[in-house]
């Protein structure tokens, strides 16, 4: 409640908006406001060097302020400057960091008598920052054109003191990596306005043996003398080569590779540095749609108030209603403490109808899911948002979705797709500002691997709270009636995990049943059926013959797996986090590990290790786990110790009634 009320104060007095940023004469930094807010006193600008932690202070008054740039220069040689904006209440400081207005063009500024360069530039989090830094030389982009599948650019250089470049480059960094290519560019000599052109081709073939899919690539501008001596290297800056008050004109160009990959030329975040992206047509589709939904939510952040009543539910990024999500948003809609409130779910699934309580229902695709993200005050969601920063006054409860076996974010020191996605894992993290974890053990791993320190709830999981309740059995019965599972059958349910090496392209990977179909059926159709449920990374591209209906039960596109665990006698999993849940129903696991090296040594590395500290046996071929499903209740009693020790260590904090917990916590 005391963190809350800070909040609220330091909110209704550092309030503010604003207006206009520019230097003026060479000399001032002038800054100003509208909307300031009226509940407080004196307010200042604080300009603080991130490196250092010197600060610069001005009143403002009548809504404006200015810096000598002397000052500036003084305390800042070369580096980052955030801006904030100062307040008193009684003897409290009250600061908050200065919101970037999508009205307000940021721009470049050199200073040709000192050989700075200052640069405004919006941080992630929508925040204004300055850098700056030393030059000899002030660079221009003029042109970028896609030619075939590839790029030709063209700019212009000005020298700033007598120096004069005799040939130039330009070079490109791959981010993960730090390999270089370079492109050597024509430099035309300058005429009465000592002004250097510069032209060339980038040529996407030369970078064939090293482009991976989703990778990127920063692009750097270099000078070198007559001597071939380095004079000048910098990040290209796309600062005035166009305007960026829409997310989406970033994408600058596209080449067509091929039938199915694209390269992009895009200005970066926030710093609008050149970069480019290789990936395929469809990635570059969804992310171009993002980046036009980060355009709808900053316009309607910045013309509409947040709904204090206001949840937005996400999971699994929008494919289905399910997972801790769901069953915190059941919780509040049968507490009458939560009556006055107003319920988004994003969903694209195929049974909006399974959704109680009617709710707002909007596709991750559409802008009305951005405009409703940008309007509630509470966010909720089990993997990533799509967009990058949040409101003032925001709440981002971040459920997650399993306790780890698998290593995660920073945990991670195998290089590959999951290495690539730690940028934007860090990015999210930020944002969060309550973790749910179903143990100790969960709450230590992602405090490191997300590098997260604030609020962590221990509290279980709400999607495990079904396991507690009276009436499961009866559910799971009706269940198993409505999707026609013969109720004389017992249930195995299949739910592995996917592989990172198995891509298809960037967002979809491959995956084949790794054991013989005809076997199970011959050996167990009699006692036994088979439901599937893949990960949402690989169903699609799962086919079973027609031949085994009445055997295998392909539920991969069933809304909740908690629900198909409770209609099941037996898990079969290998390196999914779905065991930890299961064992909250204390019935047998088998763990099919058929690649258990590979994935171990080759793609992401375990933090248990699987042959001591599961409850289960560790399975490497199709006969063995035959053999274990026929032989499950000798199992059950070998793996009986073991087993009540694993629930004892990850589920001792389950007791049904974690989504009310979290619930009443949480939603204020």
């Amino acid at each position: 409640m005391k963190v809350f009320v800070k909040k609220a104060i330091k909110k209704l007095m550092l309030g503010h908006r604003i207006r206009h940023i520019e230097i003026e004469d060479n000399s001032k930094l002038n800054v100003t406001f509208d909307q300031l807010s009226q509940l407080s006193g004196k307010k200042y600008l604080v300009l603080k060097d991130k490196a250092t932690g010197r600060r610069l202070q001005s009143r403002i008054e009548q809504n404006r302020t200015s810096i000598d740039l002397t000052e500036l220069h003084e305390m800042s040689d070369t580096g980052k400057i955030d801006f904030y904006l100062k307040s008193y209440l009684f003897n409290r400081t009250l600061q908050t960091r200065i919101a970037h207005n999508h009205d307000v063009p940021l721009f470049e500024h050199i200073d040709e008598e000192r050989k700075k360069k200052f640069r405004f530039y919006k941080t992630i989090r929508n925040n204004v920052s300055l850098m700056t830094e030393r030059t000899s030389f002030r660079c221009t982009l003029l042109e970028i054109k896609p030619m075939g599948s590839n790029f030709y650019l063209s700019g212009e250089v000005e020298p700033l003191e007598d120096m004069k470049p005799a040939s130039v480059e330009m070079v490109l960094v791959r981010r993960d990596t730090r390999q270089g290519f370079g492109y050597k560019f024509e430099l035309k000599k300058p005429g009465s306005d000592n002004l250097y052109t510069f032209n060339g081709m980038v040529f996407i073939e030369k970078l064939r043996s090293a482009l991976a899919m989703n990778s990127r690539w920063d692009v750097f501008f270099q000078l070198r003398d007559d001597k071939n001596n380095l004079i000048h290297r910098e990040i290209m800056n796309t600062q005035g080569f166009r305007s960026y008050e829409r997310e989406e004109y970033r994408y600058l160009e596209t080449a067509q590779l091929n039938d199915q990959h694209v390269a992009v030329l895009y200005a970066t975040m926030g710093k609008n540095s050149l970069a480019l992206w290789y990936t395929d047509k469809s990635q570059f589709a969804r992310t171009y749609q993002i980046a036009k939904g980060k355009s709808i939510f900053n316009e309607v952040s910045e013309r509409e108030k947040l709904n204090s009543r206001m949840v937005f539910f996400e999971s699994f990024l929008g494919k289905n209603y399910s997972g801790n999500p769901k069953y915190i948003y059941e919780e509040m809609i049968q507490n009458n403490r939560f009556k006055d409130f107003i319920f988004v779910w994003s969903y694209s699934g195929s049974n909006p109808e399974c959704i109680p309580g009617n709710p707002i229902i909007v596709n991750r695709e559409s802008e009305d899911y951005y405009k409703y993200l940008a309007r509630a005050k509470y966010w909720v969601s089990n993997i990533i948002l799509p967009i990058h920063r949040k409101r003032e006054g925001n709440v981002y409860l971040q459920t997650w979705h399993g306790t780890p076996l698998k290593k995660l974010g920073f945990d991670i020191e195998i290089e590959g797709p999951e290495t690539l996605a730690r940028e934007n894992f860090y990015i999210e993290s930020r944002n969060w500002d309550y973790l749910v974890a179903a143990n100790k053990y969960s709450s230590d791993i992602f405090k490191r691997a997300f590098k997260f320190d604030k609020k962590v709830l221990e509290a279980g999981y709400p999607a495990n709270d079904i396991f507690y309740q009276e009436e499961t059995p009866s559910k799971a019965q009706s269940l198993k009636t409505k999707l026609n599972i013969p109720a004389s059958k017992k249930v195995i349910l299949y739910a592995p995990t996917w592989r990172d090496n198995e891509m298809a392209n960037s967002w979809n990977h491959t995956f084949t049943l790794p054991f013989n179909l005809d076997d199970l059926y011959n050996k167990l159709g009699d006692e036994y059926v088979l439901v599937l449920r893949m990960h949402h990374l690989v169903s699609d591209m799962l086919e079973i013959d027609a031949k085994y209906k009445n055997f295998v039960y392909d539920l991969s596109k069933y809304d909740d797996i908690q629900e198909l665990y409770t209609l099941s006698d037996l898990l079969i999993t290998d390196y999914s986090s779905v065991f930890f849940d299961y064992a909250n129903s204390k019935k047998p696991i088998l763990f099919f590990a058929y690649d258990y090296e590979m994935y171990k040594d080759n793609i992401r590395g375990f933090y248990l290790d699987m042959a001591k500290d599961l409850p289960g046996p560790v399975i490497r071929t199709g006969p063995e786990l035959i053999q274990a499903i026929q032989n499950i209740n000798s199992l059950k009693r070998q793996y009986g110790q073991k087993y009540e020790d694993f629930y004892n260590e990850y589920c001792s904090l389950e007791d049904g009634n974690a989504a009310k917990t979290i619930a009443e916590l949480v939603f204020k």
